[in-house]
């Protein structure tokens, strides 16, 4: 007891003699903060990283004299020299000049200090390694135009394209049925699938992914991991306006402003894009968006920040190929039109540094109406399949002590599809959810350690989307659900994250909950699917060498009991097919490697990932390979800006894998699994910068510069090399 108490006594006087270094880093240029700036002390290995908002701490610091250094890729280092006394807190703040190549930050990870009192929701420090960034600066960097495609690159990541209701599906180590959530600002999204490829990418700032299965603060699946967008913010009056002409008659054209004036910042983009497609693929595209956004900070107490986002377009379902089944072939299907109309309000309050407040409300319409043309007779049909929902989200920070953060909230989520949704129309589906949450961080020398819990339960308004259009005796017995509570699903999580004087970062994660199949799904027996039970873990280690670079190591596992996954069998009615689910068991072990160079020579950066995955499935009682996902992915990419030249080279390798999903079935009925993946894809951006006074930037992009011919989707294949040419104006 003694000698606890003499440790305890140690750490407190420790916490009260020690000094503290803290800042913030900004782009010189247009004053916004930088996320993931390397900030390191010299000769002494202590080190920290900036968080979201450009800010850092680095504590436990003794007195004496030293030389604090600002460093990221893109941008020149900065030296500071300070003075140190016993028990005194220095800010030092850095405003950093960008290279040649202007286009924002990226994120280089050492000791980000997390302020839960300004962002209540922050997810686990043993998150960390399996957490994603993709910035402004990537994305642009990368030529991605959507959501999906920005999400490409990111360890792990699987981008299943084809041409049906839902378009481009995007997972990571696996994560399937369900898929991760989105969230726009942290604005849980129920149904969302349908809008990521249509979502512009010039009006994001950055997209925060936890590719791990274990979100706990943002929506309500965490189980399924999370896609948060974060929208374009202006700390310094800007315009930029791009236009660009491509293959298949591509069009794109976009515009934004933003800056602030005294205690508000505005943002506003207008965007429009317009593809014809391959020829006879009946795959054609058009859409316009608007961006606005206005964020007012009041005091220093509140912060309140709107956001609007619309989309007004169509869309030409896109006809499979063979081996598809032959009603993939020949279904001449669009939406026309395609809306979506997001809006939410962020309001933030600190009354104090120990304390901090955040209620996030929301409202989501999407309105797409499907359009079909009988093949035969030409008769034209439309269907409805509009929905809404609205929500709060609430999340308390309390500081209990120096070294203890409590989290607790709740939230609220309004679902109503008038009509029903996907194959799922013809019945009306209204549900609200409940949930609360708690979380518990402790600091212990060098370690954050946190644990948590989730409950969330649904009530039952109306719930008719068994029902289907057309006839089967089979759904005749399934009627609507009224007026009644669902089982409660629960989730806890239990976290670690340690970071040494020599920039080593240690990370832990655990959680395990229940996951419900998707809304409507029925099994072969057209009965609904059981609870899913799953149960994960994460350990990662970090390490980083200043001016050099870092790379990570990540292992994960994931233990699935009644696994939902799709059973290979449908229902055909005689105007729509729907596919049925089964239960079984899974398991996925895997790693997970990351590396990230600083800029060598002022001009070069690189980046690597690969993911390798050990996934078995029950199969005929038996634990066998999960031959339904690819077992490696893998990517990479080389950055080179040198004068007014920028160019950009990136890689993607995909093991194969294989579906039965949308395949023709055999003369006997046999329907066998088709093979997908097994290729590697290469893209080339290349840009000449006409000085920097005009700041105009011409480029060439070339997606899929080999022509390698691939598909991720049975029946629909990638459409090959493909060649855009563009402007950018930026003042």
């Amino acid at each position: 007891m003694h000698r606890l108490f003499s440790i305890f006594f140690f750490l407190f006087a420790s916490a009260l003699t020690a000094a503290e270094i803290n800042g913030f880093v900004s782009d010189v240029e247009n004053k916004a903060p930088l996320v993931g700036v390397n900030i390191v002390v010299a000769g002494t290995g202590r080190g920290a990283s900036t968080d979201a908002d450009g800010h850092y701490i680095i504590r436990n610091m003794p007195a004496g004299h030293y030389s604090i250094s600002a460093s990221m890729m893109g941008y020149t280092r900065q030296t500071k020299n300070i003075a140190l006394a016993d028990d005194e807190i220095v800010s030092v703040n850095f405003a950093v000049h960008p290279t040649v190549l202007q286009l924002g930050g990226v994120q280089v990870v050492g000791e980000a200090e997390r302020n839960l009192m300004q962002n209540p929701a922050t997810e686990s420090p043993g998150l960390e390694l399996s957490t994603s960034v993709v910035t402004r600066r990537e994305i642009k960097r990368q030529g991605a135009k959507t959501v999906i495609d920005a999400l490409q690159y990111i360890p792990g990541a699987l981008i299943e394209t084809r041409g049906r209701k839902i378009k481009q599906f995007f997972s990571t180590r696996g994560q399937r049925y369900p898929y991760p959530d989105y969230a726009v600002n942290g604005a849980w999204q129920r149904e969302f699938l349908e809008t990521p490829y249509f979502f512009s990418s010039a009006d994001i700032e950055r997209i925060e992914v936890i590719r791990s299965s274990a979100a706990l603060l943002t929506g309500v699946n965490g189980l399924a991991g999370i896609v948060n967008i974060i929208t374009k913010e202006y700390d310094a009056p800007q315009t930029m306006a791009e236009t660009e002409y491509g293959s298949f008659g591509t069009f794109r054209a976009h515009i934004s402003h933003g800056a602030k004036i005294g205690a508000a910042a505005y943002a506003v983009g207008v965007g429009t894009q317009h593809t014809d497609g391959p020829d006879r693929l009946h795959a054609a595209e058009s859409r316009n968006n608007f961006y606005g956004s206005l964020h007012w900070t009041p005091s220093k107490k509140i912060s309140i920040r709107a956001t609007l986002f619309h989309l007004n377009g169509k869309r030409e379902l896109r006809l499979a190929e063979s081996p598809a089944a032959k009603r993939f072939r020949s279904e001449l299907w669009s939406y026309d039109p395609v809306r979506s109309t997001l809006a939410n309000i962020k309001l933030n309050y600190n009354p104090s540094e120990k304390a901090g407040s955040e209620l996030l409300l929301y409202y989501t319409n999407r309105d797409p109406l499907l359009i079909k043309e009988d093949e035969t007779t030409h008769e034209i049909t439309r269907i409805s399949e509009g929905d809404y929902e609205w929500g709060a989200n609430f999340t308390q920070a309390l500081s209990l002590s120096e070294n203890n953060t409590l989290r607790f909230g709740g939230l609220l989520n309004h679902w109503i599809a008038p009509n029903g949704k996907r194959f799922y129309v013809g019945r009306r589906n209204d549900l609200q959810t409940l949930s609360a949450v708690v979380v518990d961080e402790h600091r212990i020398g060098r370690w954050t350690i946190d644990g948590g819990g989730r409950w969330a339960q649904t009530y039952i308004n109306e719930y008719g989307a068994f029902g289907i259009h057309g006839s089967g005796k089979g759904f005749a017995k399934v009627t609507p659900i009224t007026d009644q509570w669902q089982a409660p699903t629960f989730q806890t999580s239990l976290g670690a994250a340690r970071v040494s004087d020599n920039l080593w970062t240690l990370t832990f994660h655990g959680a395990a909950g229940v996951i419900k199949p998707p809304p409507g799904s029925l099994d072969i027996n057209l009965k609904e699917p059981q609870n899913e039970t799953r149960i994960k873990v994460d350990v990662g280690a970090k390490k980083l060498w200043p001016g050099v670079g870092q790379a990570s190591l990540t292992a994960f596992a994931t233990l699935q009991k009644n696994a939902i996954i799709l059973s290979g069998d449908a229902f055909e009615g005689p105007d729509r097919i729907m596919e049925l689910y089964r239960n079984r068991l899974q398991n996925n072990i895997g790693l997970e490697f990351e590396a990230r160079t600083a800029q060598v020579f002022q001009s070069v950066e690189a980046f690597a990932n690969a993911t390798v995955m050990r996934a078995r499935a029950e199969t005929d009682g038996k634990m066998q390979q999960n031959s339904e996902l690819p077992q490696v992915i893998a990517g990479g990419g080389i950055y080179l800006a040198h004068g007014n030249f920028d160019a950009a080279v990136l890689g993607k390798y995909i093991s194969a894998f294989e579906s039965v999903r949308f395949a023709a079935k055999t003369a006997d009925g046999r329907l066998p699994a088709q093979p997908l993946g097994d290729y590697f894809s290469v893209d080339m951006n290349l840009g000449w910068t006409l000085g920097n006074i005009y700041n105009t930037r011409l480029y060439l992009e070339i997606n899929n510069l080999t022509n390698v011919a691939y598909s991720t989707v049975v029946g629909y294949p990638d459409f090959g090399r493909r060649t855009t040419i563009g402007v950018r104006q930026t003042l």
